[in-house]
């Protein structure tokens, strides 16, 4: 039996679609966020239901697919005016309606998502449940929506659900998808009972519109060596399934690498020579802005799809914890920045934007550069934070002033080490300039990257005593250790000019 699910991803792909259907193990299973990103679907499902209040909500019970149905039955049979998670099977295809409303020309059907953008798969969704609708006795079918997240909508008292959500009739491309739905839910089902794994060559799609689960059954085992052309930096995928088609997988095969650019061409260069690529210029040009003290920064964000504060929009970046590594000069030893190493962890019960912000101006030197790790991200949090607290936008729009961006020696040319894989992020670079330092291994902490902390600090709220102690050490443990890391990362570019 298909299902919305299982038609997308075959949509997507045959092959994946039949793995999953012949409960193959995923060799790229959902990250460990994947969680909230459920339950941030459900928060925006939950208050999408308010649009269309008093309606009779549909029970999920599992397999147990003609339960729903009848019971959808039955809230038709008693004219209920709406009805949540409505259940239907139809040409052996099973569907759930988020929101059906009852209107004086039959039924408008509403599909719910938490993005703030409507998507190409969002219609194929909304396409098949009219499929099956359309073919359910007796029931008349008017409107086709999808309702998206409005994320200019502000939080102001009580949640207006006709302000925070967009509705998009997409009746008239719906209709003119039905032929094409028709089509494609023959062919998926001819897959379904097939006995043979469906030869589908890797692609764009592998990627798009999600993650497939089973990559690694598909690519190329060597698709994430440091010589594999997949990892060539910010190359088209498209381009690189180009290359691979030709013959070209690894670095050695590439004959000219003329028409790269001078990164890629960095990235090709440091794996044949088995060193790094440096350019002491452009370290030195970087180093030669830097005014001390010199403050080590990150902030540490949460992000709600509802939103739960007076003034936050959905998906807003929420700064709720910052570490900050403060040295006095470039000969400071980094035991002793350790002993002016200061962070703030906000009150999960409550915003933490104005908290946060008086910390930071009072820990902040009065001067000095102030260097962040691809630098956009804190500065539009800091910007928000002014937006949020007049009073100390000044003081909060000064900091912005200050910084200085450690990307920018590597994106820039300076450096470039095999293994950073085509990616200049923290966890890449790390590792490749301080592999030796047992205090930067990421492995050993508890809390192991920005999806996982946002989720802990976020889980706060359900929390007990104990599990709040332990989360808040796991939290500073985390940020303390992006901002070393930066510290330990300029201090080797110093050595590597012979500042140190």
């Amino acid at each position: 039996m298909l299902s919305k699910s299982k038609f997308i991803l075959g949509q997507q792909c045959h092959k994946s679609l039949w793995l999953k259907l012949n409960d193959y193990e995923e060799t790229n299973p959902v990250d460990e966020s994947a969680e909230d990103r459920l339950k941030a679907g459900n928060d925006v499902g939950e208050e999408a239901k308010r649009l269309f209040p008093a309606g009779v909500n549909i029970e999920f019970y599992g397999g147990d697919y003609q339960k729903m149905c009848d019971l959808t039955q039955e809230a038709i049979a008693k004219d209920a005016d709406a009805i949540y998670e409505a259940s239907f099977i139809e040409d052996n295809i099973f569907i759930r309606v988020d929101i059906m409303n009852k209107t004086l020309s039959g039924w408008d059907i509403y599909e719910v998502k938490s993005s703030s953008a409507l998507k190409d798969y969002h219609k194929e969704d909304l396409s098949l449940q009219w499929h099956v609708l359309n073919k359910v006795k007796n029931l008349e079918l008017n409107k086709a929506h999808v309702v998206t997240i409005n994320n200019e909508y502000v939080k102001d008292g009580d949640i207006d659900p006709k302000e925070i959500f967009k509705l998009h009739d997409l009746t008239d491309e719906v209709l003119l998808k039905q032929p094409e739905i028709e089509k494609e839910i023959r062919l998926l089902k001819l897959v379904s009972s097939s006995k043979d794994v469906p030869k589908i060559n890797i692609g764009p799609h592998c990627k798009s519109p999600h993650d497939c689960v089973y990559v690694d059954s598909c690519w190329p085992k060597n698709s994430k060596d440091n010589d594999s052309i997949f990892t060539l930096y910010r190359m088209r995928l498209d381009k690189k399934i180009d290359l691979y088609n030709q013959g070209i997988d690894t670095f050695k095969k590439i004959e000219s690498t003329s028409k790269f650019n001078l990164t890629q061409q960095n990235q090709i260069k440091s794996y044949r020579l088995n060193e790094p690529v440096i350019d002491k210029v452009k370290i030195k040009e970087f180093i030669n802005t830097i005014e001390y003290p010199l403050s080590y920064f990150d902030f540490e964000t949460f992000t709600d799809a509802i939103p739960s504060f007076n003034g936050q929009r959905p998906h807003m970046q929420m700064p709720f914890q910052y570490s900050l590594h403060i040295q006095e000069n470039e000969n400071t030893e980094l035991k002793n920045i350790r002993k002016t190493h200061k962070d703030f962890i906000a009150d999960h019960n409550k915003d933490p934007r104005r908290d946060i912000a008086e910390s930071m101006l009072i820990n902040f030197p009065l001067k000095g550069s102030i260097m962040a790790f691809n630098q956009s991200f804190e500065k539009n949090c800091i910007k928000s934070l002014a937006e949020h607290c007049p009073d100390l936008a000044k003081g909060l729009l000064d900091l912005n002033n200050r910084f200085v961006d450690l990307i920018d020696p590597f994106r820039g040319g300076g450096y470039y080490h095999s293994s950073f894989k085509g990616s200049f992020s923290l966890k890449n670079v790390l590792p490749a300039m301080c592999s030796n330092d047992s205090d930067l291994d990421y492995k050993k902490l508890e809390i192991g990257n920005g999806a996982l902390a946002s989720s802990a600090y976020k889980h706060l709220r359900d929390s007990s005593e104990e599990e709040i102690e332990q989360t808040r050490k796991n939290l500073s443990n985390y940020c303390w250790t992006d901002t070393y890391a930066m510290v330990a990362i300029y201090n080797r570019l110093l050595t590597l000019v012979g500042k140190i």
